[in-house]
């Protein structure tokens, strides 16, 4: 008895050295998350239990809950329960207080020592909360090969933002997953970036996702070597420091000749005053945006304010004089920055310039196809042969293998193609269940509607509904309609097809696989509707039912 009473002590010593002991992971490290608006701020590992320091940030009074079932799960497929929670009643309504963050703590099972990732797993609804690949087991930042970025930086003025999301320029984090989730320990980050060429990216912080605020976010190149950033706070993004590579270079150089010239600083100052003494809106625009604020999440209620808003505008009587004055004058100086910028494309070709280019001419397409005359007015590029000549004769050959130069591509054929009397572009996207299907193939010898939606996109959807009638009348004549969403799962479109009961076939676009969106010229929006006769002429573009069922009525009748 003896004998086994020593070997059990030396078991446990041996089981006990090798378990965690007691260690503190701040902002641990993680891989993907279907969420920004909860965040795991602090891990603590010991033999007794695994405690998660989990924060939600997001709008005040708006409610969120953390169910009992969540679980961590190890790369070894094993589970560890949530026990229990502090801060917070478990599977009941929490509201966020005014400042719209709160803090809490989760009491999981201690996971094994030789787990080196876990994944933080609500259930496998689309809704329930999962962060995966929660790294145990943190590596040191360093560059391996010539071709890396070593990113690092430190950023000011944000005391509560814990993490950063590494995007390419102008994703849409609605669609497209991240390159890196980074996390800010002390006011410093730093990551290596593995990408294979350089180009434009974004750092957004987590909490402005979660908000959709992210659009005044940090841009710089990613090239090799290292590139250091000092993020400014949230109201001074563009004096944001980039150090560091040939390109960020040429780029900051462009950047400080074209404020050397122009000095929109000045403008912008002149505009942030007028704001700042409540003078840029009529009392009865001001009033307006104040009800939309007060509306936003009634949907109903605030498009039909949006909509009065608008007509403010077309009627002149949004700006007080102040601010249409400064519109006038910021529309004509940005004509100046335009030409000016369209001839430093031409004269200083770089990847720098191929950027710009790619940039405007994302701009054109957008502006173009839902028609914003007074954007459209002030960009360059709207003369597209010049634009198609500088690209074929200086940008293809000197970057012929660059992402640019296949996007470039794709866009000026749908600037030639996607307008009323051009003729529609084929594609192939899986359906609901992944099975391949081709436009062509579903529209061939009918009139026929190209309806690009998504389920987070409610004009979308309100446009779709509002077209069953058109649809159950005519399908029977030679008309069709084929939907593609715009999404990062198959389920989000398949539950919100279901909810709004559209009767056509529908298909899927994941992670702009198919860059469906860019060939129809619609950019990030939500999306677009395109009418094509049996020929596949487009006969309208964002045709409203009555305006559909008019032609309709003349070609099927």
């Amino acid at each position: 008895m003896k004998g086994k009473s020593l070997l059990f002590g030396l078991c446990l010593c041996l089981w006990t050295s090798l378990g965690w002991g007691q260690r503190v992971i701040e902002v641990p490290w993680y891989e993907t998350t279907n969420t920004y608006m909860f965040d795991i701020i602090k891990m603590e590992l010991t033999d007794e239990a695994t405690v998660i320091t989990g924060q939600v940030k997001y709008f005040p009074n708006e409610w969120f809950r953390v169910v009992g079932r969540t679980v961590l799960r190890g790369e070894s497929g094993k589970e560890y329960k949530l026990l229990k929670a502090e801060g917070i009643e478990l599977n009941e309504q929490v509201f966020l207080p005014e400042s719209g963050q709160m803090t809490f703590q989760l009491y999981f099972e201690p996971v094994d020592a030789g787990e080196k990732k876990v994944d933080y797993v609500e259930g496998n609804h689309e809704t329930d909360w999962r962060i995966g690949g929660i790294v145990l087991d943190e590596k040191p930042q360093k560059l391996e090969k010539e071709s890396d970025c070593l990113i690092r930086g430190k950023v000011l003025g944000h005391p509560s933002s814990y993490r950063l999301v590494l995007m390419g320029y102008e994703d849409d984090d609605r669609i497209q997953e991240p390159y890196a989730i980074i996390p800010v320990r002390n006011g410093k980050f730093e990551y290596v970036c593995q990408l294979g060429e350089s180009k434009m990216y974004w750092l957004v912080f987590t909490d402005e996702l979660a908000k959709s605020s992210y659009r005044s976010g940090v841009s710089f190149f990613i090239e090799p070597g290292e590139v250091e950033i000092t993020i400014q706070p949230e109201d001074a993004y563009t004096d944001s420091e980039i150090h560091g590579g040939e390109v960020n270079e040429q780029y900051r150089s462009y950047q400080r000749l074209k404020e050397d010239k122009f000095n929109f600083k000045a403008l912008y100052s002149a505009f942030d005053s007028l704001h700042n003494q409540n003078l840029s809106f009529t009392p009865e625009a001001q009033k307006l945006s104040e009800l939309m604020s007060e509306n936003f999440k009634n949907r109903q209620k605030h498009d039909s304010l949006y909509a009065a808003f608008l007509q403010l505008e077309k009627d002149g009587k949004m700006y007080t004089p102040q601010m249409m004055a400064l519109n006038e004058k910021k529309r004509e100086l940005s004509k100046k920055e335009q030409k000016w910028k369209e001839d430093y494309i031409g004269e200083h070709p770089s990847l720098t310039t191929y950027f710009l280019l790619m940039d405007d001419l994302r701009n054109l397409m957008t502006y173009r196809l839902h028609s914003f005359p007074e954007e459209l007015e002030v960009l360059s590029f709207k003369d597209l042969p010049r634009l198609e000549n500088m690209y074929y004769t200086i940008y293809k050959p000197m970057f012929p293998k660059h992402s640019y130069t296949e996007l470039i591509a794709t866009m000026l054929q749908s600037l030639k193609q996607i307008e009323v009397g051009g003729h529609y572009i084929d594609f192939t996207a899986p359906d609901f269940e992944g099975n391949p299907v081709t436009l062509s193939e579903q529209i061939k010898g009918k009139v026929a509607l190209i309806d690009l939606w998504a389920s987070w996109c409610g004009p979308c959807r309100r446009s779709a509904k509002s077209m069953i009638p058109v649809y159950e009348k005519y399908k029977s004549k030679g008309f069709t309609i084929v939907g593609v969403a715009r999404e990062k799962t198959v389920q989000t479109a398949k539950a919100a097809a279901l909810q709004d009961g559209y009767p056509w076939l529908n298909l899927v676009e994941l992670n702009d696989a198919g860059n469906i969106w860019f060939k129809y010229c619609v950019g990030n929006s939500g999306g677009g509707t395109f009418l094509v006769d049996r020929d596949g002429k487009i006969l309208a573009i964002g045709p409203s039912p009555e305006e559909v069922e008019r032609i309709l009525e003349k070609m099927l009748e």
